[in-house]
């Protein structure tokens, strides 16, 4: 099967990249279309400035109006007493300074009518009387019509140059000689060259002017008077002086105030810019830190995978959080197989201590077995010459004397040799009860060993499931860092939608608008932090995958060891069986040595009995061929049933050390885990 290129790649790079590449499209969208919805409401924010700085510039005309209204009334109470006289008024306003800001300022009284028009006569701070009569003053036909307390008229060319203003302020008092109310009014002619102070300019090309209630230019420049006025945003506001109306112009270039607008959203544009960098050196930084977190783990497995294998070292955990819990489980994987390693460690060295005990029995047995082979060989050495004896005693009836006593001598030497011969055979089968029980043994134990490795790989597949449940936890974790990223969303609209209406608000909604600019930075920290945890824990399913598949390859190994310890079992009964055919052979060869044994007994009987008499020598002739042609059956039944044994010893032997280098292998492999 081919095997598929890997490509080499750092994780830092590619993430970074994408992160990267991902907040640039972001933040490309967000602020192109937040420039292009917000173009409308800025443009509307620096029209309410516009109007802001309007309406400042009429709460300073109202204020310099009523300043001077109550710095007349001041001036009015230091002359004009509760109780007083007119001859005091008339001195006391001659010798009194005017006011800052009147050109001058005069008083009367109306029953006073002295002059030439028949109206009242005025007195005034130059120091002099006037007698050309006020009644065509508009002021005067509303003290004496409607009673008012503060009234203006509208500016007129003053006697010294420029323009002045009448400010009338009711002015009675009681007439200290004869207690009588005297009406009367004072009248103070306001300087108009000071409000130009009034007037102000505002960004490049902003400008405030003021027009009077005639529509006649106080303050500033001409604003309604320009011939290219459609190149302005003109904004007018009413400003109301005790009873005039006045307007109050601000104006800014059309073109001032686009260049504004498009300076906000550069600015915004290379914030956002700087933000996506800023935010993509955070998230490297985070991605590194999150690889850093899982050097130790992939370190910890490579070290069980092609390192020291040292299954006694465990991953440090310091917190409690998604990257602990894969450690934890890492942990819990390695003393797993710790515990197996140690199981099959002891139980394969039981079964060495074993084959070692059934190997130094099959030695002894091969010994044996050559010493009986040794024992046979005389025996058959002993009966041929016995059948030479035989010919020699039918050729020879004298000598048979002489040969019997010979007889008797090698009849003893062969009973010996056949209780020997027994003795060696009961050995044997001694030999071959206690391999039996060592193979027993051997074989208990490999079943220990396969129930371990069974054990083994339950407790794999355990692993396996926490690790498939850890996973499926973080793809919740995932959905609910979605939900997260929806919300503040959600939060991030709702923060643009309050500082628009706080713009709107004006003056009274810049607290709101605050509190808006704070839930909209709290909704972006939110945003960028929901995207970075979905990166984390995309990247905290991968390597737990990668882990649940290290586990099937580990499960893998443990069912290979499994087949591997079920055909030495298969083997080692295999053994067993052929100990028990090696017993059953021996008791064979026991009982035909006791035949063998009892043929003897007939012989030496039989050899008595030549001895006792001679008639019955050609019998006793006849019955020691019949009895020497079955001690030679035996012995071949004998000699086939040894070379069976040898073959079968021989076979056992070399079973035995296959047996045993095949559970040297398995020590080695296991003496390279340090446990």
């Amino acid at each position: 099967m081919e095997k598929t290129k890997k490509h080499n790649e750092t994780l830092l790079t590619k993430y970074g990249i994408m992160a990267f590449l991902e907040i640039v499209v972001f933040m490309a969208l967000f602020l192109l279309v937040t420039t292009s919805l917000t173009k409308k409401p800025v443009e509307t924010i620096y029209t309410e400035s516009i109007e802001n700085i309007l309406e400042q510039s009429v709460q300073n005309a109202e204020s310099w109006f009523r300043n001077h209204v109550e710095l007349l009334r001041v001036f009015q109470n230091s002359v004009v007493d509760a109780t007083t006289d007119r001859e005091t008024i008339k001195q006391t306003i001659k010798t009194k300074n005017k006011p800052e800001g009147f050109e001058y300022v005069m008083v009367f009284w109306d029953d006073a009518t002295g002059a030439k028009d028949g109206g009242p006569e005025t007195y005034n701070t130059k120091g002099g009387i006037s007698e050309v009569g006020i009644l065509a003053k508009e002021y005067w036909k509303m003290h004496t019509g409607s009673d008012v307390d503060v009234w203006l008229e509208s500016p007129r060319q003053s006697n010294a140059g420029g323009f002045n203003m009448p400010l009338f302020v009711k002015s009675n008092f009681t007439d200290a000689a004869n207690g009588a109310l005297v009406r009367g009014g004072m009248v103070g002619f306001l300087e108009l060259e000071p409000i130009n102070t009034l007037a102000r300019t505002f960004y490049r090309t902003g400008k405030i002017s003021i027009y009077d209630d005639k529509g006649e230019l106080r303050a500033g420049e001409d604003i309604l008077g320009y011939e290219n006025l459609g190149e302005y945003r003109v904004m007018e506001k009413v400003c109301t002086l005790a009873n005039k109306t006045w307007t109050v112009v601000a104006a800014i270039t059309n073109e001032e105030l686009g260049e504004i607008t498009g300076n906000l959203r550069r600015t915004s544009i290379i914030g956002g810019l700087v933000v996506a960098v800023l935010l993509v050196v955070c998230i490297l930084i985070i991605i590194k830190i999150m690889i850093g977190k899982f050097d130790s783990i992939k370190k910890n497995i490579d070290n069980l995978n092609t390192g020291d294998k040292d299954l006694t070292k465990r991953l440090t955990i310091h917190h409690n959080n998604e990257i602990s819990h894969v450690k934890e489980s890492v942990n819990t994987f390695v003393d797993t197989v710790h515990s197996t390693v140690k199981d099959i460690g002891r139980a394969n060295l039981n079964l060495r201590e074993t084959f070692g005990n059934v190997k130094s029995g099959l030695d002894e047995t091969k010994v044996q077995i050559g010493k009986i082979m040794e024992e046979i060989e005389d025996a058959t050495k002993t009966l041929e010459s016995e059948d030479r004896c035989v010919v020699r005693t039918s050729s020879s009836v004298t000598e048979i004397s002489g040969s019997i006593k010979g007889l008797n001598s090698m009849i003893e030497s062969q009973a010996a040799s056949i209780t020997q011969a027994g003795s060696s055979i009961e050995e044997m089968i001694g030999n071959i009860k206690s391999v039996s029980v060592a193979v027993d043994k051997m074989f208990s134990e490999f079943e220990a060993l396969n129930e371990a490795t069974l054990d083994g790989i339950k407790k794999n597949q355990v692993v396996n499931e926490l690790l498939e449940t850890v996973l499926a936890q973080s793809k919740s974790l995932q959905e609910t860092n979605r939900v997260i990223s929806d919300i503040s969303s959600q939060t991030n609209l709702l923060s643009m939608n309050a500082m628009i209406e706080s713009a709107h608000a004006g003056e009274a909604g810049k607290g709101f608008a605050v509190v808006a600019e704070e839930i909209r930075k709290l909704a972006d920290t939110s945003a960028t932090q929901s995207k970075s945890i979905g990166e984390n824990l995309k990247t905290v399913a991968a390597n737990i995958t990668k882990v649940v598949e290290s586990a099937n390859a580990s499960k893998v190994s443990f069912e290979r060891v499994s087949e591997k310890t079920k055909n030495t079992s298969q083997i080692v009964e295999n053994i067993k069986s052929a100990m028990e055919e090696q017993n059953e052979g021996s008791k064979q060869i026991l009982e035909a040595l006791s035949e063998m044994n009892s043929t003897t007994s007939n012989v030496q009987s039989s050899s008595r009995e030549i001895e006792m008499g001679t008639r019955e020598i050609l019998d006793s002739i006849s019955s020691l061929k019949e009895s020497s042609s079955n001690m030679s059956s035996n012995f071949n039944m004998i000699v086939e049933t040894t070379e069976a044994t040898k073959r079968t010893t021989a076979n056992l032997s070399a079973l035995a050390v296959d047996m045993t280098n095949a559970v040297n292998d398995i020590s080695q492999k296991i003496d390279e885990f340090k446990v």
